[in-house]
């Protein structure tokens, strides 16, 4: 077992309290559209200087796209991209799919159907998966709630980072 140095550990931390909140909406703003384009890059840019700031790295969040270099291995369950976040640490996507939670999840599991299953959870409304190929690995957040559409979380820690 690899040890993780304090900035890794904090980058990971910060990897996590933001995929937490988009996977559960709560960066949504309930103004009209301008006002929540314009909050959007506000927050977005903040975001970066937060995350930029724990861990004495750059960050980049992409708003409705793939990050440059994302590995073409990873299978996303839908191609509603709803952000993406870059740090030394990882990349993380996250998604949004129409679907009912447990349809997303079987198709998650189906997608990942040839990769090592390192760890599974399934807490009824959140559901979180290990997979590793080679020294390709993910970890899989999938959170959805009647009525809603389901988001899925996809953090592919760097290498270096393990």
């Amino acid at each position: 077992m690899r040890r993780r140095s304090a900035p890794a550990r904090a980058a990971g931390g910060a990897l996590a309290i933001v995929v937490t909140v988009m996977l559960t909406g709560c960066f949504a703003n309930p103004l009209d559209a301008i006002v929540e384009q314009a909050s959007e890059e506000t927050a977005k840019n903040t975001a970066e200087e937060l995350i930029e700031g724990m861990t004495g790295g750059e960050a980049g969040i992409e708003l409705g796209g793939l990050p440059e270099g994302f590995p073409e291995e990873i299978p996303l369950v839908s191609d509603n991209i709803l952000q993406s976040m870059t740090m030394p640490e990882g990349t993380m996507v996250v998604v949004e799919d129409p679907r009912n939670m447990g349809e997303v999840a079987a198709q998650v599991k189906s997608d990942f159907a040839d990769w090592e299953e390192v760890a599974f959870t399934d807490m009824e409304q959140l559901v979180s998966a290990g997979y590793k190929k080679g020294s390709l690995g993910v970890n899989v957040s999938i959170m959805g709630e009647e009525g809603s559409p389901t988001r899925v979380g996809y953090i592919i820690p760097n290498e270096e980072a393990e």
